[in-house]
Parts: C-alpha cells; structure tokens; sequence
C-alpha cells in the first residue's frame, strides 16, 4: 500500500489564512459594552394597588400570583415583597432555563390571573433583572420640550418618536416619562350618603355598569346576496368625551333614583405624584432608552444618534429634542484605552523579539501567527457568546504575550532539533494554565461575573495556539527558510588604519568572554547543585521560613461551647493547657511576637498587612451620589422642595456634565452626578464634593449623605443604627410567625447587654421611626352590641376613604382613572376618628366606646422567600462581639428545638465583601495544584517529578505576597486573578526542562544525572527566558497610567512579581527536587 500523501506546507498556511478572514467577518457580530451584563435568570413582576396595606396587597395580589407562577419549570428560589401601595415577584431560574420561554409562560399566567385580582391594582409588569443596575439602567436619555402641556408633549414622543426608535434593532426598551396623567376625582359627602342609604360601593357599581362593554356574540346576516358575521357587543349610549355625572343614577334607600352629580363634586387634574425624576433639575419628557444585551452598544448608539436626527427634521415647530445622557461616551473612553494598551503590548513584543533575533523574518513569523490567532480565536468567541467588554480585552491583550510563548518554544526547538517533539511539553503547559483557568468558572457568583469572560477568552486564545503551534507555525518555518541555521561568514577585515590596539584588545577580551561565559556558567552552576543537592533539607526548610507558617492564625483561645460534640478527657485537658500557654503574659507579649515574624515569613507580612484591608474594587465612570432622608411624618412635596435647594446650587457648576435627581418617596431621595472630561481628570469632583458637604450642612431639614470618588464618604446622619445581630425566621403563616419573633425577642431581651431587639420584614442600617395608628378593639363591648370587626371598618371606610379607585374612562385616546376620595378625609382627625359618632348598623355609635386608636412600629412591608415568610431580628450586644455570637448561637439552637415544623432561625452576617464566604475560593487554588499535578504526570510517566513541578507554585507566591506588601497594593479580584494564572504560567518553564530532561536522559542513560540536566537547563534557558520576559513585557501597559487601576494593577503587578520569583526558584530549586544527589 501507497503511503498516505503528506499535506504541504503552502495547503496548510493557505488553509489557516482563510479561516482567519472568516474570523475577520465575525467581529462586527460581536456585542461591545464597559462591564459585563450576564443576564442572571431572573424575573421580576411587579405592581401597585394605591392606599392599600402591605398586607392586604400580600393576600390579594401577591400570594395569588405566587402560587401560579410558583408552576414555571425551572424556579430555583421565588422571592417576593408587598409594600404599602406596591409589591415584587422575583423570580430566580436555573442557570440552563430558557429565560424567554420562562418569561412567555409568566406574562401568560399574569394575563390568565389578571380577572380574578382585585380591583384598583395596575396590570402587573414583568422585567428582566440584571446583576449590576448600572448595566439595568437606560445606555442613552433624550429630553423633549416644547411649548405645550408634559401630558400632551409626552403622547406626541409615545406616537411619533417612540416607534420609530423601537424598530432599531438591539432596542430593548424605550420608557417615555416625565408627565402626570390625568384623572378624575370625584369627591363625596360621607354624612349625605348615610342619610340616602348609598354605600361608595354603589357608586362605584354603578359607574362600571354605565361603562360597561359586554360582548353579546356572534350574528350573520345577508348584505347584498353575502352572508357576513357581525359582532354584537353592548355599550353605553351616548359617552361624552370625559366623564358626566348627571348621566349615572345610583338607588336610595327608599327606591328613588338619584343622579351622580348630585352626590359627587368632580374635577379633572393631574394625579397625586408618588415620586419625581429630573434631569439638570429641569422637568421635561424623557425618552430613556435600553440596549438589549447581546447588542453591540457603540454601533447601536450610531443607529440611535442616525435615526434622532432624521427625527428631529420632521418636529413640529416648537420641539427640541436634546441628548441627556450617552453612556458610549464613556465606553467608547474606556475601550479605546484598553486598544492602546493591546498595540502597546504588541509594540513592546515584537520589539524585544526583533532585539533578541535580529531577524526580520523571524519577526514576520511572530506577526503572522499572532495576527491568524487572534482572528480564529473571534469565531470561537462569537459562538460560545462572550461579550467585548473591558475584561474581555484585557484577556485578550494578556492572552498574547502567552500566545506568543508557544511559538517561541516551537520555532526555537524546530530550529535546533528539526522535530516536532517539543510540542508534547506545549500542550501540557497550555493544558496546565488552561486547567488554572478553569476554576473561575467555580468561583462565587460575584467574582466569576468579571472573571468568567476573562478566563474564557484566555482559554480559547490558548486553544487556538496550539494548532497555530503544531500545524501553521511549522509550515511557515518551512516556507520562510527559518529551519535552516545560517552559516558563520567570515568577516571582513577592518583596514589597518581603523584598528587601534586597544579596540582590538578590548573586542578580543570580550569575545574570549562571551565564549567562555557558558563554560564558567556551568561550572558555577554544577558547583551550586551539588552545593544544594547536599543541603536539600536546609534550602527545604529555607523556603518554608520564606513562604511561612499560618502560626499567626492560631486562636487566642480555644472555647468548648459545642454541646453537640463530646470531648474527651485528653481532648479537655489538651485544650486546657493551651489556653493557659497561650493567655500566659510572657507568652503574649514577649515570645509570639517573635514566633510570627521568625515563622510567618511573607504569608504573614501578606495577610497582616495587605489582605486585611483590602476591598471589592471596580473601574467605573466619576460619579458623585448625594442622598437624603427626612423623618417619618415628611410630605413629597417637602422632600421635593428640599432638593429643589440642592440642585439650583448644583446648577451653578459648568463643569457638571449632568446631575439627575429621583425622589423616590417622601422620605428618601438621591442625585446622581456626571462631570465633564476634562473635569473628570482634574481635582474637580473632589472639590464638588466638599463643596456639596458644606451645602448640606448649611441647607439641613433632613440627613444628607455624600458618596464616591472612592474615598471616605459623609453623613450627618443622627439614626440610631438598627444593630449589628441578626436574625432570620421563616414560616408559613404570618401572624404565627409573628408571635414566635416575638417571643425570641423576649428571650433576647433577658440579657442585660441587649437593650432592644428590631422586628422588621427587610434588614436595615438604621432604626426606623415609621409608626402607624392601629385600632385595639374592645371585643367585650363589640359583643354586647352585637358588631362584627368587619361592619365597623366598613361604616368607618367611607368617612376616610381616599383615591378608592372606580374604574377607567377613555379621553383623548388615554386611558384616565377615577377615583372617589371623602370631603371628611381631609376635614377630620385621630380625634374626629374617635369622637366623632357614626352610624354602625343604624345606630351612632363613637370609635372609642368600641375600640382605642394607638401608635406603634409596624413592618411596612411583607417578604416571602419560596412563599414562606420572613421576619429579620436586629438587635446591638453591648460588649464583645464573639460573646454576642455565642449568645445568639446557643439562643437559637434552643428556639430552633421548640419550632414547629416548617418554622426556622437562623443567624445572618452584617457584613460582605469580595472574599467572604469562608475564603472557599483559595480552597480552589488547591484543585488547580491537583489538576496541574495529574496532568504533568501523565507526560512525564512520573509521580516525583511532577512535585518538582509544583514547588515553584509557592515559590511564585512569595514574589507575589512582597510585591503587594512593598508598594503597598489593595489586594482585590485581580490580585486573586494573578493567583489563579501564576498556577497555570510559572510551571510552563519547568516543564520545559524537565521534558527536555527526560528525552536527554532515554536518548543517553549512561550519562550522569547533573550533566543531562545542565544541558537541558542550557537547551531551554532562551525560550523560558524569552518566553517569561515576554509575559512580563506584556503586562507592562496594564501598569502605565497616573492611578492604580482597579483590577489590572494588581494583576500585572502580581503577575510580574510571581513570574520574577519563578525563575529564581526554578535556577535555584528545581534541580534540588529533580535530581537525587
């Protein structure tokens, strides 16, 4: 049989290169944004049922939803709030559910719900939640104004702007805001309807029947000789444009018809606001519009500027249409650094690689198998989904230097050996930094959100290079001629007169030299093996004391508080004696200290002094907050004119690009201020910032708090905090719920260190001062005159009754509420309310002889979590903070024993940050060693050798641990991120090594072990040089720049450090755990 035929170079570069422009083609494809917006599978429903408790919301509307939307198939946790007036369903899914089918099935149930739900609740809305509100929020705010009423300006933007918007592809959404709706209010005598006999619910019976559309069916008849089907509905005769009174009869008590008009005082305004958002402190109509998130946003943006400018042609006479906001400003700013940052990661490669060779084809080679990399890498990128954001492309800047790693290794072993063989130890180092990266995608949730397209990214680029590395790297070598290694031409001789007698000797010397330097290199080497072979033990316990024992970590004291389990007399005694030993004074003051610093090495230094106090840290635009809150009791409109203060002085700013203001309730608000670039890079915001303080204290009428800038932030705040300990209780049936947190409360209030215990729905920073009345009812004398709870509320409702909702009418093609409010609402008091008699059942009858009015602290709101209520406990324990824990664990155990089924109790953290949880993620570090180890086995046939491997894993770390404790580095998810990939990188170099090593050692078995390995070390020592300055180049321009940026100095600088140790500890140990003598 014929061999098989060979595949030629040039079909094999061809072929590369024309995957590479289909890669070309993919680009434009992929979605581009600042930070990464992973849509976390979930939904959230929300509404809002005006003058209504928060519980009455929960057992009317949201238990009812609930329950039907509990049956969409892939529901990991449902959670739900209800409020006083509004309420949310949140919906948390598997990470594998299709979101759009789960979405689909919810708005189906919502509408399959919608008839049975109470009236005077708005149709519920269903949205999609993100992980990070900036990314949730509008990427583009236009303003419309004109000289015309908001409600009139805000239907010509919902008619003739918002479609033509909508119909750009990549539009999520489009909110049109900024006008009051109108309504209808019709205001009626409580004391007139008693007397008629007509209850509010007969008004609104009748409304609705006089604007009732019923759908009678379906008839046929014969229009000229054609049979059609018509549809017969009935409908009010004669609906005027608005609503008339006079047109609506209701019944008295005695049977005689009575026209509304003359029960119902009506007038037609604009509705109540429950809350305000401004931009520039100006009120106008807003058009915020959102990204979908797979879209490319500097490209929609474009599309959107295109199609607004078409827009603003075809405006009436009178219209402006204004850009507001433009996030692309700041992406497109962002972005275009990280470009920068790639060239000049590129620049500087290439540079040190023309140095080192000075070899211009050699160069072409490197450009070439970069640049089809990168291009192939995209397609993978497209279709696994990965967006274009900042963490992306710092993966990609940084995947380059390692990319270019392998073609070094490839051409150079081409160049010497003529074979392929080197390619083995390739794939296990890129297998090794590919399995490092790996574990990202097990991280916690927060950090793996921007680290998980970083990793991806990198992976992939990795993957790529290995094909680039077997196949088109050798096919280039071959066609660029790089295989064959040049013969030394003799030079020309300088002419005599050129030479002078030192130059020659000075160049003689430094030939000899350069000759000789290996030969004193390995002699100095072998003298420094054998030297540390000799010592093994003492360079082991060497870098033991450098990396360093967590002696520091060791418990002051060791308690015995758990009573589920036994210890034994040995265990007791052992404990016993070490807290003695350790509670001595000499002990503490004289000898630990010592113990530390001899045995903690840089892991001490590390964790005492930089990771300690280290934090959660992220790149983002300059933003300044400014919050307020005013007490309970506060109107909207005195928090509005409170922050009408404020922005008429943050007007005055020219270098302010915008400032927006959202009044979210009576009590809380907040602006949200932009600078403009050349504001942004000066001490401006910081000069605003202290400027505002000042305003603040100056303006007062409520609590102000500054925030941003990443500095310290201000608050007068005077709350009392809420408490630092706290509690969770869960149970299916609220009151009963209810009654078991109080009694905990109980429990906790009988320690003398626990002051007040918090009863809430939510956990809070502060103590809240919201109070409601409550009526404490006299059941006895109810009894006597034989009155029901309900018939009592039901004579008081109408006397106080406020925006009862009655239905809608159509005016002007807008759909307008009506709404029934008492003239008494206003008119009386708590003390009108009590004193004041009303009709129970045709007698009169005062509120007090049944029935005390009180104040007290209610929960505003009702949580569920998987339709079982929560209750959060807080309370501060006066005194130490482990004490506190422990009282509050043995509290619980206790009350979590006396629960009945489906009730529990448990304890919640008051803090978070980046690295909690127990610092599970480092655990992971561990997996990475193993994964590292087995894979290394596999190539090297060996179990020893591969833990020569990992030695250098540590090693690495130590460079890392000095590196953030020298200049002083906050250790946040980059520094973590270095960890990760100093795992994969820094074995690559002994990997080399060693299988070279081993192939030496098959290939001449009688040669001595020392000797095989400093040819080994000599054979690879200039690709692992080139390869680690390379990486190190790389990271360079992640470093440059007046800050320390969040994330990627850390990474780099960790990076570098890692990689700089790496190579002492592979010159220096390696060959300690290699060899046996």
């Amino acid at each position: 049989m014929s061999a098989s035929p060979k595949i030629s170079s040039f079909t094999i570069i061809v072929t590369f290169l024309c995957v590479a422009l289909t890669g070309l083609a993919f680009i434009p494809l992929l979605p581009i944004k600042l930070s990464p917006s992973r849509t976390l599978p979930r939904l959230t429903i929300s509404y809002s049922m005006p003058g209504n408790s928060a519980r009455v919301i929960e057992m009317e509307v949201t238990s009812r939803l609930e329950s039907m939307l509990a049956r969409i198939k892939g529901i990991k946790e449902i959670n739900s709030t209800s409020a006083n007036g509004s309420g949310y369903i949140t919906l948390e899914l598997d990470k594998h559910t299709n979101i759009d089918a789960a979405r689909f099935e919810a708005s189906t149930i919502v509408r399959q719900t919608w008839p049975s739900l109470p009236d005077g609740l708005s149709y519920p809305i269903l949205e999609m939640s993100r992980p990070d509100d900036k990314e949730s929020g509008p990427f583009m705010t236009y303003t419309l104004n004109a000289a015309a009423t908001p409600i009139f300006i805000q239907r010509f933007a919902e008619d003739q702007i918002k479609p033509r918007l909508a119909g750009i592809p990549g539009i999520y959404r489009i909110d049109v805001r900024g006008a009051t709706p109108m309504e209808w209010r019709l205001e009626y005598d409580s004391r007139q309807l008693v007397s008629l006999g007509i209850t509010t619910r007969d008004i609104q019976t009748a409304i609705n029947q006089y604007y009732q559309k019923e759908f009678l069916g379906t008839g046929n008849m014969n229009t000229n000789e054609q049979e059609e089907w018509i549809r017969l509905a009935l409908i009010p005769e004669g609906v005027q444009n608005g609503f008339d009174a006079s047109r609506i009869t209701v019944t008295g008590k005695e049977g005689k018809l009575i026209r509304l008009d003359q029960l119902l005082k009506v007038t037609r305004q604009e509705e109540a606001p429950q809350s305000y958002y401004r931009i520039n402190g100006l009120n106008s109509i807003y058009l915020s519009i959102r990204a979908e998130e797979t879209a490319n946003q500097l490209e929609l943006a474009k599309q959107v500027k295109q199609e607004i400018e078409h827009i603003r042609q075809l405006l009436p006479q009178g219209y402006e249409i204004h850009t507001s906001y433009d996030a692309t400003e700041f992406i497109r700013e962002e972005l275009n650094k990280i470009y920068i940052r790639t060239g000049l990661t590129i620049l500087i490669l290439l540079l040190f690689v023309l140095l080192i060779t000075r070899n211009v084809r050699y160069l072409f080679l490197i450009v070439v198998s970069l640049s089809v990399n990168l291009c192939i890498a995209v397609i993978f990128f497209y279709l696994a989904g990965l967006e274009m954001q900042l963490y992306s492309l710092a993966g990609v800047t940084i995947s380059l230097s390692l990319v270019i790693d392998n073609t070094i290794v490839m051409t150079d072993h081409i160049r010497n050996r003529h074979n392929r063989k080197a390619f083995l130890s390739i794939l296990t180092a890129t297998l090794t930094t590919i399995g490092a990266l790996v574990i990202i995608f097990f991280l916690d949730e927060k950090i793996r959100l921007n680290l998980q397209d970083f990793a991806a990214v990198v992976i992939i680029n990795l993957a790529v290079s290995l094909a680039i590395a077997l196949f088109f790297v050798p096919a280039l070598i071959e066609k660029l001629g790089l295989g064959k290694k040049k013969s030394a031409k003799p030079k020309a001789a300088l002419p005599a007169e050129a030479r002078t007698i030192r130059f020659a000797r000075f160049r003689k010397w430094g030939n000899r030299a350069i000759r000789r330097f290996p030969v004193y290199f390995n002699r100095y080497y072998k003298a420094q093996i054998s030297f540390l072979c000799r010592w093994k033990k003492t360079a082991c316990v060497v870098l033991v004391l450098a990396f360093g024992l967590p002696v520091f970590l060791l418990p002051e004291k060791i308690e015995m508080d758990d009573k589920e389990k036994v210890y034994t007399a040995t265990d007791s005694l052992l404990i016993e004696k070490y807290n003695k030993f350790v509670s001595d004074d000499t002990y503490k003051e004289k000898v630990k200290p010592v113990i530390d610093k001899a045995l903690g090495g840089t892991l001490r230094l590390f964790v005492q002094k930089v990771y300690n106090g280290s934090y959660f840290t992220r790149n983002d635009e300059t933003v300044l907050s400014v919050t307020a809150s005013m007490p309970n009791g506060t109107t909207l409109e005195q928090m509005n004119q409170l922050m009408g203060r404020m922005e008429a002085y943050l007007s005055t700013f020219k270098d302010i690009r915008q400032f927006q203001t959202s009044i979210y309730s009576a009590r809380q608000a907040g602006i949200r201020i932009y600078f403009t670039k050349a504001a942004e890079r000066s001490g401006f915001p910081y000069t605003l910032k202290s400027k505002i303080i000042s305003k603040a204290l100056e303006l007062g009428g409520g609590s102000w708090g500054v925030y941003g800038l990443q500095d310290q932030g201000f608050s007068n705040d005077v709350r009392e905090g809420a408490g630092s300990f706290r509690i969770e209780m869960y149970g299916y049936n609220y009151d009963e719920l209810y009654e078991w947190a109080e009694r905990l409360k109980g429990r906790l209030l009988t320690y003398r260190r626990i002051k007040e215990v918090l009863i809430n729905s939510e956990f809070s920073w502060w103590k809240d001062d919201y109070q409601e009345f409550y009526f404490n009812l006299n059941k006895a004398r109810m009894a006597q005159e034989n009155i029901l709870p309900i018939e009592l509320f039901a004579s008081i409702n109408p006397v106080f009754g406020k925006d009862i909702y009655s239905g809608t009418i159509v005016v002007d093609n807008e759909t307008e509420k009506l709404k029934l409010s008492s003239r008494q609402a206003t008119d009386y008091d708590v003390w009108s309310m009590q004193y004041v008699p009303q009709t129970v059942k045709g007698k009169p009858y005062k509120l007090s002889e049944l029935a005390t009015v009180e104040k007290g602290q209610m929960p505003q709101k009702v949580a569920k979590v998987n339709q079982q209520y929560r209750l959060c406990l807080q309370y501060e324990y006066i005194g130490a903070s482990n004490q506190g824990n422990k009282i509050r664990d043995r509290e619980l155990k206790e009350f979590n024993a006396q629960l009945p089924m489906g009730y529990t109790a448990k304890a919640d953290s008051y803090y978070w940050n980046w690295n909690t949880k127990d610092n599970k993620q480092y655990l992971l570090l561990l997996l990475i060693i193993v994964i590292i180890f087995f894979t290394t086995s596999i190539l090297f046939n060996s179990l020893k050798q591969p833990l020569a491997v990992i030695f250098v894993i540590p090693i690495s770390y130590i460079g890392v641990f000095l590196t953030f404790y020298w200049f002083k580095l906050n250790f946040d998810q980059g520094g973590f991120a270095s960890f990760v990939l100093l795992c994969g990188i820094t074995v690559n170099a002994s990997i080399y090594i060693l299988n070279e090593f081993n192939q030496l050692r098959e290939a001449k078995p009688k040669m001595p072990a020392w000797r095989i390995y400093l040819k080994a070390w000599n054979a690879k020592i200039t690709p692992i040089f080139l390869t680690v300055i390379s990486t190190i180049l790389g990271f360079i321009p992640f470093m440059l720049g007046p800050d320390k940026e969040a994330f990627w100095f850390p990474l780099a600088a960790g990076t570098i450090g890692g990689l700089t140790m790496s190579i002492l500890g592979i010159f220096i140990y390696l060959p300690i755990f290699t060899l046996k003598k």
